[in-house]
């Protein structure tokens, strides 16, 4: 789907903003509905009265994914599921050891961001699947939680138990990688890929000035400069491996996916134009040449700012709404 500056801006005109995110909001709440049918009638064919399924969600960077999942969550706690959310990042291994393992395979890095966090190889796989294995014996397990500041592992808080009904929500980029669950024996394994794939064009018949992979560079480069507190120049140079990590390790896994899950919002391009261009008011005149490279100025320019407006709290948008 396209969706055209025109008719974004006619609702910030009009004073109908709301309007416009409430029929967003309504596209996602359908793609909900439809991808819970499709995990119950799988669920309802486990003649197992004790069983563990799994719910596996990748993307690539920005699409989504945490917020995605813990409304799905929500949605099955409520249908009767145990149901809790793990985040394939908080088995990331500690910084320190991903860049050693790497120099002494003979990586020669160009700088200091130019290390593959994308590999499966930073990821400490085995403890996942000792976790996951004990979890399905009945044994309770304590979830980790990765210090993304800090660059290294901890010890969570979170306790899981297993019930007569789980459901686990496992999200990160390798959920969808066949290595990441083999030889763990849930019930039923079900893949969802998320992901915005609309672009915005001026006009219905106008060329595409915004591609999804844009969309989601604005929406990383927003949330890591609020929530990490990374400067935009940091978010660029970090993007050209995070965009190789996803040729090489997500693109080649969607045709195992079950569902897929649009999670575009025509609305989030008035909130993205606001937070992109305050973040571009403090790069230099080198850097907003390079800027060029992952978001043209010119590309912005037809769609109207607005960031004085609310997001139902479920919204996925959440993740990236920061003012």
């Amino acid at each position: 789907m396209k969706y055209t500056a025109e008719r974004v801006n006619r609702y910030i005109q009009e004073n109908r903003f709301e309007e416009l995110i409430a029929f967003s909001e309504a596209r996602h709440q359908l793609q909900f509905e439809m991808l819970f049918n499709e995990i119950h009638v799988v669920d309802m064919d486990c003649a197992n009265d004790f069983h563990t399924d799994v719910v596996m969600v990748t993307g690539p960077s920005s699409s989504g994914k945490t917020t995605f999942s813990n409304r799905l969550a929500k949605y099955l706690t409520e249908d009767g599921y145990n149901c809790t959310v793990v985040s394939i990042d908080d088995y990331y291994l500690d910084r320190e050891t991903i860049m050693k393992r790497q120099l002494d395979s003979g990586r020669v890095p160009a700088h200091e961001n130019d290390f593959d966090y994308e590999t499966l190889d930073a990821f400490d796989v085995p403890f996942f699947k000792k976790q996951m294995r004990a979890y399905l014996r009945g044994e309770e397990i304590t979830l980790p939680s990765y210090n993304f500041t800090t660059g290294k592992r901890e010890q969570g808080t979170q306790k899981l138990i297993s019930t007569k009904k789980d459901m686990i929500i496992v999200e990160g980029i390798h959920a969808l990688n066949p290595e990441l669950i083999r030889g763990v024996d849930f019930s039923h394994v079900f893949k969802v890929y998320i992901c915005p794939f609309d672009s915005y064009t001026e006009q219905t018949d106008g060329d595409v000035l915004l591609l999804p992979r844009q969309v989601r560079f604005m929406r990383r480069a927003i949330r890591d400069n609020v929530k990490r507190g990374s400067a935009l120049p940091d978010t660029m140079g970090m993007w050209p491996g995070v965009r190789n990590g996803e040729e090489k390790y997500i693109k080649p896994v969607k045709k195992y996916a079950d569902f897929f899950f649009n999670s575009s919002l025509e609305y989030e391009i008035a909130f993205l134009k606001a937070g992109i261009g305050r973040l571009y008011e403090t790069l230099s005149k080198k850097e907003r040449e390079a800027f060029e490279k992952f978001v043209p100025v010119s590309a912005l320019e037809p769609f109207l700012p607005k960031t004085d407006f609310e997001i139902p709290k479920e919204s996925i948008f959440n993740e990236f709404f920061m003012r």
